[in-house]
């Protein structure tokens, strides 16, 4: 049986003062009662700790070990119960973010929760989505800012924020009505954003091209020298991805995608809401 940490003290107390009516006065209990704490805890190791004598305390080699341990498990529990009690805003968080969302809600952000929150330092971490996950699972992030529709996980929360328009991107002088055999230019496989493209009715094997980019920016580029064609989000639009390209256009006949922005956090998170206040600030980004 595990140890309790009362009993855990208890040993701690009894060897500070080798004494156990001392300990037990140091404890707040009686001395039966610390001696019966001492006695359950040899017992749930199968150990002896304590020699006992009218006049002495004297620890056993492996009490002194054992002391030695307890005292390090006690630390890590007031370490935890001070985590526990840390004011959140006034702490130091992990965020991940996805590479086809983070230059453009990145910026604006990060400067509201600076404003509301001069004291929540952020740490931000950009990665791809399956990579995201497996870092929330862990708990080496706080949580994500993410992109759906997304493959559930067992211990991972989605929640969708706002919703973000895809619409077709092409060139002014592109000849086809409607997406050609090969001719739609998609991000690398692993990122969200190809997927969400793809997962639309509309859209088949043969319409996508042999090329492929890693950025959103490569991509566009690759449109304006008459690659291909390809959905873009439109924040990303709003952001002025296009500002460069003048003979860039948005198709307004092709039936328009969308994918939902929002968060994802580990189940049982105890942090849970104070998330969701800050998820809040990527609202008036962008309205559902």
């Amino acid at each position: 049986m595990t140890p309790s940490l009362k009993n855990l003290k208890y040993l701690l107390a009894l060897k500070q003062h080798l004494h156990f009516s001392k300990a037990a006065k140091a404890c707040f209990v009686s001395q039966s009662t610390l001696s019966s704490g001492i006695n359950k805890l040899e017992e749930n190791l199968n150990a002896k700790l304590v020699e006992r004598t009218n006049k002495s305390v004297l620890f056993t080699p492996l009490g002194e070990k054992v002391a030695k341990k307890a005292q390090e498990v006690i630390f890590s529990m007031q370490d935890l119960v001070k985590i526990s009690q840390l004011d959140f805003f006034n702490s130091s968080i992990k965020i991940g973010v996805i590479p086809t969302i983070s230059a453009y809600l990145l910026p604006d952000f990060l400067s509201k929760l600076k404003q509301k929150y001069p004291k929540l330092r952020l740490v931000v971490t950009e990665d791809t989505s399956q990579n995201l996950i497996e870092k929330i699972e862990k708990m080496q992030l706080d949580f994500a800012i993410f992109a759906f529709p997304f493959e559930e996980s067992k211990i991972v929360i989605q929640q969708t924020v706002f919703t973000d328009e895809l619409v077709l991107v092409k060139h002014k002088h592109h000849q086809h009505k409607s997406i050609a055999d090969g001719s739609l230019l998609l991000l690398e496989q692993g990122h969200c954003l190809r997927k969400h493209i793809l997962n639309n009715a509309q859209i088949h094997k043969k319409h996508i091209s042999e090329f492929s980019f890693s950025s959103l920016e490569t991509l566009v580029a690759m449109i304006d020298m008459r690659c291909g064609v390809s959905f873009l989000p439109k924040m990303a639009i709003d952001n002025g991805i296009l500002d460069k390209y003048p003979n860039l256009i948005i198709d307004k006949n092709q039936k328009k995608l969308s994918r939902g922005i929002g968060i994802i956090y580990r189940k049982n998170n105890p942090w849970q809401k104070n998330i969701i206040i800050l998820s809040n600030f990527l609202k008036p980004l962008h309205k559902i």
